[in-house]
């Protein structure tokens, strides 16, 4: 045997082993992935996947939300409902109601169907979203009055709710015109915030009573008393004896703007003040009985003293349909022989023509909010009842038929 050549084979074959064994573990250490801890995958996680799970449009989150989504992202805003839920819960449900409230309260003319029923849908959101029962309770009430498709009002379910307790404050909702001195340099004017709706054409306003219980009508804009601030921009009826339980009716939509609730020589006096968004006022005085939905108002307002004529707002003004009945009955010691109310119409849009005369301005111009906008409610009713209208007798035994309105 050859000791020698042995010897020199055995280190190479050693040499061969270690190398091999270098390499495998070279190949398990490269090959190795260790697992992602939490910490890491929280780094990893983008600001564009926090945008997509939000789904808030940048231009209305508010500023710490900007800070975390990064407002320089592109954000997805289209119409993914659970999404926009989402967003709508970061909203005051109280501000989408009183939007809604003001849509309803100058809707008197009527939406379409597709708009009715969105407005139903926003209802029920809002009621998701845990809007109050009373204001709940107020818009139901409201959209039950729409008039649908220019047909009938819609029939809602308005559910039951509890009575608030007295000490909820009642909606701070300004009357649609205000009389507004502040500017002398535009003279004495109503004025109403944002434009007011268009007027119906043509503009007809009906009776509130029937004619077959008239024999007489008091003419507006005369002076009945003493002198000139006496002056009445309204006028009135006169009725046949045993009359006082009459039931009067709305001319047009409007609005229940403002009441005087006081006592007089002939018991408990109400007068009531209506009022069209597009700037039309109808109303009158001496009732003394009213059906259930106004006398619940009505009852909130407390009574003057007795003589105080002076007027409270209505807040949130309540809306009344043409045709519905809004007095039920006059003063309850008036004479029952000749019964009879107040009744007038004023136009806040423009002044009226007897304004533009100077003797009328220096008569009658101590009150101009009233005087220079009284007009002449023969003028609207339909052709038919003016002609018998114009017929009775004035109702004022010392004027007659004079008048500063009525030509």
């Amino acid at each position: 045997m050859n000791i020698k050549a042995d010897r020199g084979i055995a280190p190479i074959i050693v040499l061969g082993i270690a190398a091999l064994a270098l390499l495998g573990t070279a190949f398990l250490f490269v090959t190795h992935e260790p697992e992602s801890s939490p910490a890491t995958l929280r780094q990893e996680t983008s600001a564009e996947t926090i945008v997509d799970d939000l789904e808030i449009p940048s231009q209305l989150a508010p500023e710490e939300d900007r800070n975390t989504v990064g407002i320089n992202e592109k954000i997805d805003v289209g119409p993914k409902s659970d999404e926009k839920q989402k967003y709508s819960q970061l909203i005051s449900p109280t501000v989408d109601a009183a939007e809604l409230m003001n849509e309803l309260r100058i809707a008197s003319g009527g939406v379409n169907p597709q708009r009715y029923d969105q407005i139903m849908r926003e209802l029920d959101d809002l009621a998701a979203r845990g809007l109050d029962a009373e204001t709940l309770a107020m818009l139901r009430g409201m959209i039950a009055k729409l008039i649908v498709g220019g047909s009938e009002p819609a029939e809602t379910k308005v559910e039951s709710s509890p009575e608030p307790p007295e000490e909820t404050p009642r909606t701070d909702i300004k009357p649609f015109w205000e009389f507004d001195p502040s500017k002398p340099e535009k003279g004495w004017y109503w004025a109403r915030d944002g434009a007011p709706p268009a007027c119906p054409e043509p503009l007809i306003l009906p009776s509130p009573v029937k004619l077959d219980l008239v024999t007489a009508i008091l003419y507006p804009g005369q002076v009945r008393g003493d002198g000139p601030e006496d002056f009445k921009p309204h006028g009135g009826f006169t009725l046949k004896a045993g009359n006082k339980n009459v039931e009067l009716l709305a001319p047009m939509d409007g609005y229940l703007t403002s009441v005087a609730k006081f006592t007089d020589e002939f018991g408990l006096h109400y007068a009531l003040t209506f009022t069209h968004p597009c700037g039309i006022q109808f109303g009158g005085g001496h009732f003394g009985a009213l059906p259930p939905d106004i006398q619940a108002i009505i009852d909130k307002v407390p009574l003057k003293p007795y003589g105080d004529s002076r007027t409270d707002q209505i807040i949130p003004p309540y809306f009344v349909k043409k045709g519905q009945v809004i007095v039920t009955g006059l003063q309850e010691k008036a004479n029952p022989e000749r019964p009879g109310f107040d009744w007038g119409i004023a136009d806040y849009r423009n002044k009226n023509d007897a304004s533009k005369d100077p003797q009328f301005q220096s008569l009658y111009g101590y009150a101009p909010w009233n005087t220079y906008y009284g007009v002449c409610w023969f003028d609207f009713l339909p052709p038919e009842e003016e002609i018998i209208v114009r017929s009775f007798p004035g109702g004022d035994w010392k004027e007659g038929k004079n008048s500063e309105y009525c030509k």
